[in-house]
């Protein structure tokens, strides 16, 4: 699976690198910004999830390439605003957008730090808004690669009707659990399936519309994809909330515990302080909003969270998720492209960055 994902995703930044869409954006800066996540590389499985399950019906691959590019672009804007909001430094090993533009303002036109923090933050923003305006353009020229004007409508349509609502409603309820006193677990997997779900299942979808030429996502096979990666979706989820706490930071690519300094109810932080006794409980709370974690305070929080049960509890709800993805993909035919994404969905439940 990594060789073919390699392989694959040596063609997605191909695409990307190739198409013209912000060649003229001005200033410069912004054009950097905005082609910067893109090009930096990056795991590629929102795409490869779209162009194997168009395999997996039999549809032409190079139908679907500016389609998987689309989404690639697409969950790259997502990340650019996330940083902002999260006020996160690094991504995939780099300063982050709104700090890279930051650091460019300071350097370039004298300004304060607090000046080229909010020169960068609003070009990031900017930024972020051109990557999505660029998705969705790349898939209004699906006609020009073989796809019928129907069905790439269908498929803009549903970007903007499903994706948008659903995805910026997830982010939007994340952000506003933080300032509540109490969530429930239910509300945080509901949560998950707008934020990081809903992106994955379209991934899906389109993938199997593609190959069938179909515009009706209550189409059977669609449908059973489009359930395949929510159940992935949610497995990856709760496995980036697990490396977030237990990753290493030079894999994982940006700061552990960035969560808890943010106060995020995720799964695995609620359900640890739901399983702790009292007074183990208030040490984690301790733990939460800090501005700085150290060795000493990840090994604790570490301990906590092992001690609580919660560790166990959500490894092996990514678990039971994976098995009911790869359950919904027996359901098709046995080709290599159902062998590739049975592969992915292991990857994303024991992937180690």
């Amino acid at each position: 699976m990594h060789n073919s994902l390699k392989q694959f995703a040596a063609m997605i930044d191909e695409a990307i690198v190739n198409d013209s869409f912000p060649d003229n954006l001005t200033p410069a800066c912004l054009r950097d910004a905005v082609t910067d996540y893109p090009r930096r590389g990056g795991k590629r499985l929102r795409p490869a999830l779209l162009i194997w399950c168009c395999g997996l019906l039999d549809g032409d691959l190079q139908h679907a390439l500016p389609a998987a590019a689309a989404v690639e672009i697409y969950h790259n804007w997502t990340l650019v605003h996330d940083d902002i909001i999260d006020n996160d430094d690094i991504r995939r090993g780099a300063p982050t957008a709104h700090r890279k533009l930051a650091n460019f303002a300071e350097k370039h036109y004298a300004l304060t730090t607090a000046h080229a923090t909010k020169f960068g933050t609003d070009f990031a923003i900017l930024a972020g808004d051109i990557q999505q305006a660029w998705a969705a353009d790349i898939l209004l020229r699906l006609p020009e690669h073989g796809v019928s004007y129907k069905l790439a409508n269908a498929l803009s349509r549903r970007l903007h009707q499903v994706v948008n609502c659903e995805l910026i409603s997830g982010e939007a309820l994340d952000i506003e659990f933080s300032y509540r006193d109490k969530v429930e677990l239910t509300e945080i997997e509901a949560m998950i399936k707008l934020k990081t779900g809903v992106l994955l299942q379209f991934c899906a979808e389109a993938g199997a519309a593609i190959a069938l030429d179909c515009d009706d996502f209550s189409n059977p096979q669609i449908n059973d994809l489009g359930k395949f990666a929510i159940n992935a979706g949610y497995a990856f989820q709760l496995r980036d909330d697990w490396l977030g706490i237990f990753g290493q930071p030079d894999e994982f690519g940006k700061p552990l515990c960035s969560d808890l300094a943010e106060r995020k109810p995720t799964i695995l932080l609620t359900t640890a302080l739901k399983m702790l006794p009292a007074t183990e409980r208030k040490q984690l709370e301790n733990c939460l909003g800090l501005p700085e974690y150290t060795t000493a305070t990840i090994k604790l929080v570490r301990r906590l969270i092992k001690q609580s049960g919660a560790e166990t509890a959500v490894c092996q709800q990514c678990t039971t998720l994976a098995t009911a993805a790869c359950n919904m993909l027996l359901k098709f035919p046995d080709n290599k492209y159902r062998t590739l994404l049975l592969e992915l969905t292991e990857y994303l439940t024991s992937r180690p960055v």
